[in-house]
């Protein structure tokens, strides 16, 4: 739906011609006049989105109208973004002294080209944006209407509700008993359970894998979660992994299989086979000739379709997962909407019941819809969400219970959770690296340092993970969440809602491209099609994300990012990545993040410390990375650098204090040159850990109290290093660092 990515978009733009950046130039370019006309449009664009976003569910109409508006908006803030770019630029230039003659400058004539061109560029725009604005005919109101829910204010995102798992007592009990029969004559059974989307298969086979009496019965066991994308070896290689607990490097099939087999013989197993939809027999028994292990040995497959279960099973018929009973379905609901509370208002009380009746006994429904009513108080929201027409939708089987929790987030919670649709289902999706692309994207902004955007995205995500859009969270030694998952529903709800924005596209369909996509996560596959499917992308507009995905010995012609002047988010970790194409991604002004992670660069080119905007450049794992850009000191919107510990670089770039957002350093390597000494973390208001190595370099205990490193409160460890030898000091521990 066009809506959830534009009002995003209109927000960043409004942001952005509010700026006091801009302010300084738009005089002195003679275009504040037609830069005020364009903020009077999008003001007016602004004010209607919302209730756009309530009516364009029944009507075509209205989708098709905010599909144009869409278009016309992207290009507007690309163009505002060339005058954020060149005003930075200028500014650079001239430097903090200069800036009281700006306007004498701006007269040069190698200015009056861009002023001439950018001004025509601005009025033409609006124009465009201004007709369309006034196309509206759909009895839009303009009215700011506050949501019946504010979750900002009554969600507690420092403690996550853990529910409870109600009426599979019976459920849990037959599947162990099923998997320690030893009377079975096979030498591998199969359970299959089915079962509806949201019902609690995965959770129902996770109990049994994990309770004590399983554990003790089976010499091994596994899980795999396969998905949509049933590939004989792909899944294979999973199992594999699983049994090593690392990731297997083997290629070929009849490698693969008898390292399956080196794994499984003389082996009492037990694998789970999770969410397979995969109908053809001959990829099954192919894959089942490869599981052969002890007498005993058991496998548990989940699905949701039951011609999976009957071609898979070996029992007489497959475990049909029922729905919760009313009751359950109620304490499940009951549980998240009131939490521990002792007293629970009878009025609320009896809406809740029906509420949780309209979920049909689906576990899921229960859960997130519990989670929306939590702490609401007012009787008027029940009833909105009881009476709610969305219970009338059949569309796209989609449960209603998760549309309504869905258009009941607010907007900038809308994207963030529809954004999520590029990545694939059960896909590891990392909390810091998300939030770091919601950043890139424009989701987030905050205009006070005090409160800066990170910590806005963990409220985000915690938001998100409360009302049960993200699950599965797997937590550090700290307690903090490094990475979630997504439930296959929630994943199907994220792509509906995206649309045609973000797709995710396998490089051996070049046809499955859609020009209107402006997101794009692409699955490499074989690498035999690349050059095809490179040369069909060049026909989308637009393109502000690309993700790569498994991009191993992915090839990318040199120019090639010259048709994608626009990204703003470019992930080429583990792609074959040249010299000359980094030269070509230092020509993207408009990009925010960067990740060159896993690849064989050896350097990075100068230009790349040219994006005036990049705030998260990613080089993890990069062993043949000999040292960073000089330059790096210019990147001053940089936010996050991630580079791997073991770099054995012999020191950092000069003046690495210039970068005054910096939050993100997990090495830095004290040099002997007068700019690379400690003294550069002064300034620094870094997060996380920090490793500081050579410092032995450092010549006296004057720049080591000039680091400043007692007032990092958001620094939770550190790492000494001289030469080869270290010391790890955990702030949280140790207090003060003198």
């Amino acid at each position: 739906m066009a809506e959830v990515f534009l009002s995003a978009l209109v927000q960043t733009m409004m942001g952005n011609l509010n700026s006091l950046l801009l302010q300084e130039f738009e005089t002195a370019w003679g275009v504040k006049k037609e830069l005020g006309k364009l903020e009077s449009t999008l003001s007016t664009i602004q004010a209607v989105l919302r209730d756009a976003d309530k009516q364009q569910v029944q009507s075509e109409a209205l989708r098709d109208w905010l599909m144009k508006l869409k278009g016309v908006a992207y290009d507007a803030d690309d163009l505002i973004d060339e005058f954020l770019t060149e005003a930075f630029r200028q500014k650079v230039r001239t430097g903090p002294a200069m800036m009281n003659r700006v306007r004498n400058f701006f007269s040069l004539p190698n200015s009056l080209v861009f002023r001439l061109k950018m001004g025509s560029r601005i009025k033409e725009i609006g124009e465009r944006l201004y007709e369309i604005a006034e196309q509206r005919k759909f009895h839009l109101s303009d009215r700011v209407v506050d949501l019946p829910f504010n979750i900002e204010e009554r969600l507690q995102t420092d403690s996550l509700i853990e529910s409870e798992v109600f009426g599979r007592d019976e459920d849990k009990m037959k599947i162990i008993e099923s998997l320690l029969d030893v009377s079975t004559q096979e030498d591998v059974s199969i359970i299959p359970i089915v079962g509806m989307g949201g019902l609690g298969k995965t959770t129902l086979a996770q109990f049994a894998y994990n309770d004590e009496r399983v554990t003790k019965h089976f010499e091994l066991r596994m899980w795999v979660c396969v998905s949509d994308n049933f590939n004989v070896m792909r899944v294979i290689k999973l199992i594999i992994e699983s049994a090593k607990s690392s990731k297997c490097e083997l290629e070929g099939m009849d490698s693969l299989q008898h390292s399956l087999q080196e794994k499984l013989s003389g082996k009492k197993f037990l694998l789970v086979l999770d969410d397979v939809w995969e109908e053809t027999s001959e990829k099954w028994n192919s894959l089942k000739k490869s599981l052969r292990g002890a007498r005993g040995s058991k496998i548990i497959v989940t699905t949701r379709d039951e011609k999976v279960a009957l071609i898979m099973g070996t029992l007489p018929s497959p475990y049909y997962l029922p729905m919760l009973s009313e009751d359950d379905c109620w304490s499940l609901f009951r549980q998240q909407a009131f939490g521990h509370e002792t007293q629970e208002p009878p009025n609320l009380v009896i809406h809740g019941k029906e509420i949780a009746k309209k979920c049909k006994g689906v576990p899921l429904a229960a859960k997130s819809l519990g989670s929306l009513m939590y702490h609401e108080t007012e009787e008027s929201q029940w009833l909105f969400v009881k009476e709610s027409e969305i219970w009338n939708l059949e569309e796209n089987d989609i449960l209603p219970a998760l549309r309504l929790s869905y258009y009941h987030l607010p907007s900038h919670l809308k994207q963030c959770f529809a954004y999520c649709s590029l990545f694939p289902k059960d896909y590891r999706i990392e909390k810091e690296k998300l939030i770091q692309l919601w950043m890139a994207e424009g989701f987030i902004q905050s205009s006070v340092r005090s409160n800066p955007m990170e910590n806005i995205g963990g409220k985000y995500f915690n938001n998100l993970l409360q009302r049960s859009f993200f699950q599965d969270v797997q937590k550090d030694d700290d307690g903090n969440i490094v990475w979630c998952k997504m439930h296959d529903l929630m994943h199907d709800l994220a792509c509906f809602v995206a649309g045609p924005e973000c797709s995710i596209v396998q490089v051996n369909n070049a046809e499955s491209i859609d020009n209107k996509s402006c997101r794009l996560s692409l699955e490499c596959g074989c690498s035999w099609k690349v050059q095809t499917f490179l040369k069909a992308l060049k026909k989308v507009n637009h393109l502000r994300t690309l993700l790569l995905l498994e991009g191993r010995s992915f090839n990318i012609p040199r120019n090639y990012f010259v048709h994608f002047m626009c990204l703003r988010v470019l992930d080429l970790s583990e792609a074959n990545v040249t010299k000359e194409l980094l030269v070509s991604i230092g020509k993207l002004k408009h990009l925010r993040y960067l990740d060159l992670s896993n690849t064989i660069i050896a350097a990075l080119p100068e230009s790349i410390c040219t994006l005036p905007h990049l705030q998260t450049l990613r080089l993890l794992r990069c062993y043949n990375l000999a040292e960073l850009p000089r330059d790096m000191s210019n990147m001053t919107s940089l936010r996050h650098l991630e580079i791997s510990s073991h770099q054995r670089w012999t020191h950092m770039p000069a003046n690495m204090g210039e970068l005054k957002f910096l939050q993100t350093l997990p090495i830095f390597i004290i040099g002997q040159d007068r700019g690379c000494g400690i003294k550069e973390l002064q300034d620094l208001n870094l997060r996380g850990s920090l490793i500081i190595r050579n410092l032995e370099n450092v010549m006296c205990r004057a720049d080591a109290q000039e680091a400043n490193l007692k007032e990092k409160p958001n620094l939770h460890k550190l790492c000494f290093k001289w030469g080869s030898w270290g010391q790890d000091i955990d702030l949280k521990l140790a207090g003060n660092v003198e």
